[in-house]
């Protein structure tokens, strides 16, 4: 063999091995998580009243969640808990915390989605979660993000979104029962830019809103909303916390319908480039494409949106923050699937 194809078979085998080691580069990197898994927020204490009883909660059967199949979809076989936080920790006005508490079932076998949300203004147990100097015992569930966060000794934005997102996880977990799988927060303030960056959200608005907080009047009826009016609209609150987890609820069900456009899926990866400064989450690009194929497949009537609702609550120990009932909100958890 002359020196030439000697050459040219060495020089192939080096194109061949820098093809196969990007390629096992590249695999590795889809499979990575985006960020550190959160500490084990499973609570082991269950309250000795802790029974399912259908008759607690209104309309409570008709929306069982079925027994979820074996068989895996969108690549996946298992079902999460993936806890969602909007953080508010740069608002400059009222209380600052998490505005956006929701835990989602994401069940892949069944190809179901539930969404729980967790009113900010619940009163619960803060104890053990390392919230010292001063010492918290009990607060509104928006604001454990924050004294978390606050308390945080690490200068990194993400860093410190992570350690209000771990202590918020302990405490649905001490809470509620609920643990926590994976888990997506987002600066609040950095919505505006991603909603426009995305070319607005198409929503109908169900009704007029305003509030002196927002200055900004958001029309009944079909339209496009910018960044800015879409935060408005979320973040409104002319009546009550459990008003505007109603109108977030319109908001999700108009994203889901955005997420579904092809075209904004090729962009997820330039989006998260554009703005993982202001997003913490422990997923891989690898699952996150699996959940959008599953919220591809899912009808969007089918994905189900629940809360602690305000009738089953009674004021709290400090203005603004409600009670709640243990057994009622224990029970329509465990109905849902979201505790065991």
């Amino acid at each position: 063999m002359d020196t030439k194809k000697i050459f040219g078979l060495a020089f192939l085998g080096l194109v061949v091995m820098g093809v196969l080691g990007m390629t096992v580069w590249a695999v590795k990197a889809y499979r990575t998580p985006l960020g550190p898994s959160l500490e084990s927020s499973l609570s082991t204490e269950i309250p000795v009243d802790y029974q399912v009883d259908v008759t607690l909660v209104p309309n409570l059967a008709p929306t069982a969640i079925p027994p979820t199949v074996d068989e895996g979809v969108c690549g996946e076989t298992g079902v999460w808990n993936v806890l969602v936080l909007g953080s508010d920790a740069a608002e400059l006005r009222g209380e600052k915390g998490s505005d956006f508490t929701r835990m989602v079932r994401v069940d892949f076998p069944g190809q179901r989605v539930t969404m729980f949300a967790f009113s900010r203004d619940l009163w619960v147990d803060a104890t053990g979660l390392g919230l010292t100097n001063p010492t918290v015992g009990a607060m509104q569930l928006g604001r454990v993000y924050y004294e978390a966060r606050s308390r945080s000794s690490s200068l990194n934005v993400r860093a410190a979104m992570i350690d209000g997102t771990n202590a918020t996880a302990h405490m649905l977990a001490n809470n509620f029962l609920v643990s926590t799988d994976h888990y997506l927060t987002v600066d609040l303030a950095q919505i505006p830019e991603m909603v426009d960056a995305i070319g607005g959200v198409p929503v109908n608005i169900p009704a007029t809103t305003t509030d002196p907080w927002i200055g900004m009047v958001i029309p009944a009826g079909p339209q496009t909303l910018n960044g800015a009016q879409f935060v408005a609209y979320a973040r409104a609150n002319p009546d009550t916390d459990f008003g505007r987890i109603q109108r977030n609820n319109v908001l999700l069900s108009a994203l889901q319908d955005k997420l579904r456009d092809p075209a904004l899926w090729v962009r997820i990866p330039q989006l998260y480039a554009q703005f993982n400064e202001v997003i913490a989450t422990d997923l891989s690009p690898e699952q996150i494409n699996h959940l959008a194929c599953l919220l591809q497949e899912v009808p969007k009537e089918t994905i189900l949106q629940d809360s602690v609702r305000p009738e089953w609550t009674s004021p709290g120990p400090v203005s603004g923050s409600f009670l709640w009932d243990k057994t009622t909100v224990f029970n329509r958890l465990k109905e849902l699937g979201l505790i065991p």
